[in-house]
């Protein structure tokens, strides 16, 4: 039970920071943004499930991995992270191989699309009503999304 409670303290002011990030939308209530991967994102890493695609793959966070993404944020370089909020949970997408490149290059080149790549989901349900609110808010005032960004 205690880890749920965490859990939904996490997501809570995680969605405080999400609120505050330059979003564009898509069809069927989707948000998307790119942005660099920051202790924030670190945080909510930890108690969520990731998948590794193609394949979808269910695993689990690598320590030493988040030791690395905390690296780079140190020295300046943090890894790039496609953010896809749906109705149904937020999305946070990186790729290990060719990371900076992420995830421009992929909607510019099918091989690129092809590369193994990660996605840590974070429920709505962990953001309780508030997960909901906040994307709604967001949904009426952010613009569409540019042509070169594909339907997510």
């Amino acid at each position: 039970m205690t880890e749920a409670v965490s859990t939904c303290l996490i997501c809570e002011s995680f969605l405080d920071f999400l609120k505050t990030l330059p979003w564009c939308k898509q069809e069927d209530g989707i948000l998307v943004a790119v942005h660099k991967c920051t202790p924030e994102f670190i945080v909510a890493f930890g108690d969520h499930e990731v998948k590794v695609f193609p394949g979808g793959t269910s695993v689990r966070v690598n320590k030493s991995w988040l030791a690395q993404l905390q690296e780079k944020n140190e020295e300046g370089n943090p890894l790039p992270i496609l953010l896809v909020w749906r109705p149904a949970g937020v999305e946070l997408w990186y790729r290990r191989h060719k990371s900076y490149d992420f995830p421009y290059d992929m909607w510019q080149s099918a091989l690129a699309e092809a590369y193994e790549r990660e996605r840590v989901f974070l429920p709505a349900e962990h953001g309780g009503t508030k997960f909901k609110e906040i994307h709604q808010e967001l949904l009426e005032k952010c613009n569409a999304c540019p042509p070169q960004i594909p339907k997510q």
